[in-house]
């Protein structure tokens, strides 16, 4: 099943998938079906889950100053939770955008289930993992502090892009699942802003909209945008 998959080999976690796939069986649930709205885990409950995006997208949400806020979005082969390792409760609440399928990976019995050398696989394809998650939190941490909303804008596009491209998928045409007003909540803007910003760019054809169906018509003036 792993060997099938879309995602196998943007996703797999090496030395695991045996033919047999004995080890991986016991501690992965595959091709679980999420619904809209349906919520993986809850910030402050105890860590445990690691999830694959495997169709559909997720978004996560936490609460700062009595507020929940959204944090960031999971597309397509990135792992929802990864942020969780090596605390005891998850530090947001992440539930699905829209209908779609994902991979469960129980992480609280890894060491239980596999073979040290199993592990120590794992353990490295996680590690890695964990350190490109963290480069995209500081990526993300860095919008609040572009100054226009154009900027904010489209380097928000072209992330996106360019996240749904490293696992295989097309770079320059893709559909936005968040809401305007997610979008706007996760990059500091007011709604109308967004709302008006998306239509300028695509006034001055850069992108092209239908509905959330995004197509980068001009990526060179995109990320011109970012350093003027």
């Amino acid at each position: 099943m792993c060997r099938n998959c879309a995602l196998y080999q943007t996703a797999r976690v090496l030395g695991l998938e045996t033919p047999d796939c004995s080890s991986l069986n016991r501690i992965v649930l595959r091709n679980h079906p999420v619904n809209k709205n349906e919520v993986l885990y809850t910030e402050g409950e105890p860590f445990r889950y690691l999830y694959l995006i495997h169709s559909g997208s997720c978004a996560s949400n936490a609460t700062i100053l009595g507020h929940s806020r959204v944090m960031g979005f999971y597309l397509p082969g990135e792992i929802a939770g990864i942020e969780n390792i090596g605390q005891t409760t998850c530090n947001h609440t992440t539930r699905a955008l829209e209908k779609g399928t994902i991979c469960q990976l129980d992480f609280s019995a890894l060491g239980k289930t596999l073979t040290p050398d199993e592990l120590i696989n794992v353990q490295k394809y996680l590690l890695g993992s964990a350190a490109q998650h963290a480069r995209q939190l500081q990526w993300e941490r860095s919008l609040t502090g572009m100054q226009t909303a154009e900027q904010r804008v489209a380097a928000f596009l072209l992330n996106i892009a360019s996240r749904l491209s490293s696992h295989g998928f097309h770079a320059h045409q893709f559909r936005l699942p968040m809401s305007r007003e997610a979008i706007a909540d996760y990059l500091g803007l007011a709604m109308e802003t967004v709302i008006r910003t998306l239509k300028s760019l695509q006034k001055q054809s850069m992108i092209s909209i239908k509905t959330r169906n995004i197509e980068i018509m001009d990526k060179t003036a995109l990320n011109t945008l970012l350093t003027t």
